[in-house]
């Protein structure tokens, strides 16, 4: 079985590796271990999209870790684990292929200068939900996602469908909860914001007469759930 390792300290991993029968693989692996914490878990869900992954927290005491990284890893070897599906999110903006970002946690828009709220015009479905949101932008969150920003937000959440939070508005707009099939729009009507996904560092500029579609993305992360 073909395995990567994704995180700062990789190599503490990487050098237990091979004591349990597993091959270190960049290019194709079978699975995908982040070795850090939830930044580290989503940083390698973009760099392998759809590959089972495990996430193992790093701990500062090498005798523990050590001992605790060959048990693992000697249950990826028996394959004693079984995989859990989560949908991810994805946003495009004006229908641009090339301004597409997809997230495991969730799409949101914010304002791009701090010191000013950007304004939007938001449907569900082609509803209109809210006919102008002042305030520094909206969050569209999956269930995993629901317990990060989505949770800062609300206090709120969810294990089924997609989570609307506004964020910092003028005017108090409660979360919705909705199927997970449907489709947010989020038009802007004044100032200047950025689409983000995650943690990731590209970031989508966007102004006034720009249009953000958020839907489920046909993408899924398998996460991997050990029997042990």
């Amino acid at each position: 079985m073909k395995v990567v390792v994704v995180g700062k300290e990789k190599k503490i991993v990487e050098k237990e590796i091979p004591k349990v029968g597993l091959k270190l693989e960049k290019r194709n692996p079978d699975l995908v271990i982040s070795f850090g914490g939830d930044g580290t878990a989503l940083y390698a869900e973009r760099l392998y999209p759809g590959i089972p992954r495990l996430m193992i927290k790093h701990r500062e005491n090498e005798k523990v870790e050590r001992k605790k990284l060959l048990k693992v890893l000697s249950a990826l070897k028996e394959k004693n684990f079984k995989i859990r599906e989560e949908i991810k999110v994805e946003g495009i903006i004006n229908n641009n292929p090339k301004k597409k970002l997809i997230g495991l946690n969730e799409i949101g828009i914010h304002h791009r200068i701090p010191t000013k709220a950007i304004r939007l015009r938001v449907k569900v479905d082609g509803r209109i939900v809210a006919n102008e949101v002042i305030g520094d932008g909206i969050v569209v969150a999956t269930p995993y996602g629901s317990t990060a920003y989505f949770y800062s937000i609300t206090r709120k959440k969810f294990s089924k469908g997609l989570g609307l939070a506004f964020n910092n508005s003028r005017e108090f707009l409660k979360p919705l909860i909705l199927n997970e099939d449907s489709v947010v729009e989020a038009e802007v009507l004044r100032g200047y914001g950025l689409v983000t996904a995650d943690n990731d560092e590209r970031m989508i500029p966007v102004e006034k007469g720009d249009l953000l579609r958020v839907k489920k993305s046909e993408e899924k992360a398998k996460l991997i759930e050990l029997k042990i």
